[in-house]
């Protein structure tokens, strides 16, 4: 699941910007190239664990599993290689996910606070990086989600390739050439009724078994 679904999820259990950071922190330290940050935050640490558990969830939900597969079927049967194939389909299917789930309000509210809240004299100097290389690379990357605003609903198949195409690329047995790229942006065409209408059954799915998993 990608960072706003974390979000979306998150806000089931608490709307606290510290929370809903720290839920989709780990998400933002992948896309760093970093490992996910120390933090004595209460409730940026509780959001990192609550991250973690519904990513374990997500990658066993019936749902992921099936379009996943639907996904690495149609792009190797286009000559993508497998390896790639593989790691489009999680990454292009978690970002369809994200769009998805983009008509709730609450959850952009809360997802566009956190961002905002993030910055270095506010919940950032409760987050410490590896390296201060990291802690300027989180910075512009919040800028940059800042400046993007909303997450949005109708995105592009060629937005959705590119940034597959750049979530690989320091990724040599993985990464896309031109030709996998383009399938990618074919494959979101024909993907995306699909997988917008596993979207909303399986964040409720999620949402039960985190709730069931907490009261037990």
């Amino acid at each position: 699941m990608n960072f706003f679904g974390h979000a979306v999820l998150a806000i089931r259990r608490s709307a606290d910007p510290a929370f809903v950071l720290g839920a989709m922190l780990p998400d933002f330290a992948t896309m760093i190239g970093a490992r996910p940050p120390l933090t004595e935050h209460t409730a940026i640490d509780l959001g990192m664990r609550f991250h973690w558990r519904t990513d374990d969830a997500f990658h066993r939900s019936p749902a992921f599993g099936a379009l996943t597969h639907a996904a690495v079927t149609w792009l190797s049967a286009r000559g993508v290689r497998s390896g790639s194939a593989l790691a489009a389909a999680h990454v292009g299917v978690e970002i369809l996910l994200d769009a998805a789930l983009a008509g709730d309000a609450l959850a952009q509210q809360a997802y566009l606070a956190a961002i905002d809240a993030a910055a270095p004299r506010e919940l950032g100097r409760h987050v410490t990086w590896a390296s201060d290389d990291q802690s300027v690379r989180f910075d512009h990357l919040r800028e940059r989600l800042r400046e993007r605003g909303a997450i949005v609903g109708d995105i592009a198949p060629d937005v959705v390739a590119g940034r597959v195409r750049r979530a690989l690329a320091d990724r040599p047995r993985l990464a896309l050439d031109d030709a996998a790229e383009l399938a990618v942006r074919e494959w979101v065409t024909t993907a995306r009724t699909q997988i917008s209408a596993c979207a909303a059954p399986l964040v409720q799915d999620l949402a039960t078994q985190l709730s069931i998993a907490a009261q037990s």
